[in-house]
């Protein structure tokens, strides 16, 4: 499956409680010897919500929390028959979420995002303006002109590793475009550029309206497409987009 680009291969169901092994996630996310995927997305059993997903990085670690796998997973659950229902809710490793899957899109419940730090962060001999944003998983949001590829890839990975983030980091480089805009290009903790991120959305829209460039419901472009970020009264952040899914099939772990 993939939500505006950004790929996942979805494993499971709201029953199982046996979890994939690292190796295994290394082999299934393996774009040559496996199936191919920015994540590997495990469906299993939870006692707080209608099930729990575990999100995998290619190199085996269990991300906090992943907006754009949120969405898949409830596609997944849907299209699979486990649920009938359209409102629906997924725990995580960060919290619970509220899913609503409509004709339009499915809309799902992010959480508060908080700004942690800001002002100004050296990367390789480079000054940028930076936000560290909490958002169940750490961003790093960079605002800034439009990178060239060679720079957005060499400073990604900088960023990524950089002492400030001991935990490695999300990294962000936005443009606000208007108040309800912003442009954005990720990289993202242990996998690199991907099309889209939708916790990364909502941190680039918590920064900018931290920073009083935007408000706090925009439209943020990347690469994949468009998602769109709302933020309620209370604080919390909700995504709307879309996702597809691609093929299914057997693997043999």
């Amino acid at each position: 499956m993939h939500a505006l680009g950004n790929d996942f291969a979805v494993f499971g169901s709201p029953s199982q409680t046996k979890p994939l092994l690292p190796e295994q996630i290394e082999f299934i996310c393996d774009r040559h010897y496996g199936i191919g995927a920015d994540c590997a997305v495990f469906i299993g059993s939870s006692d707080d919500a209608d099930y729990a997903m575990h999100v995998y990085n290619p190199n085996g670690f269990e991300a906090e929390m992943c907006g754009n796998a949120l969405r898949c997973s409830a596609q997944y659950v849907s299209q699979n028959g486990f649920f009938k229902r359209k409102r629906l809710s997924a725990e995580t490793l960060s919290a619970i979420h509220s899913i609503e899957i409509t004709d339009e899109g499915i809309t799902t419940e992010i959480g508060k995002a908080t700004v942690i730090d800001k002002g100004r962060i050296e990367l390789a001999g480079k000054v940028f303006p930076f936000a560290s944003v909490s958002v169940g998983n750490p961003h790093c949001v960079i605002f800034a002109k439009p990178l060239s590829d060679a720079e957005f890839l060499f400073y990604g990975a900088v960023a990524e590793k950089h002492p400030y983030f001991p935990n490695g980091t999300n990294v962000e480089f936005a443009t606000v475009t208007a108040n309800d805009k912003i442009k954005m290009r990720v990289w993202e903790r242990g996998i690199g550029e991907t099309f889209s991120c939708s916790t990364g959305s909502c941190a680039c829209v918590a920064a900018a309206h931290e920073a009083d460039l935007c408000s706090g419901t925009a439209e943020v472009s990347q690469r994949g497409g468009v998602i769109k970020v709302e933020t309620k009264e209370n604080g919390s952040m909700f995504i709307t987009g879309s996702c597809t899914t691609v093929f299914k099939g057997i693997i043999n772990l």
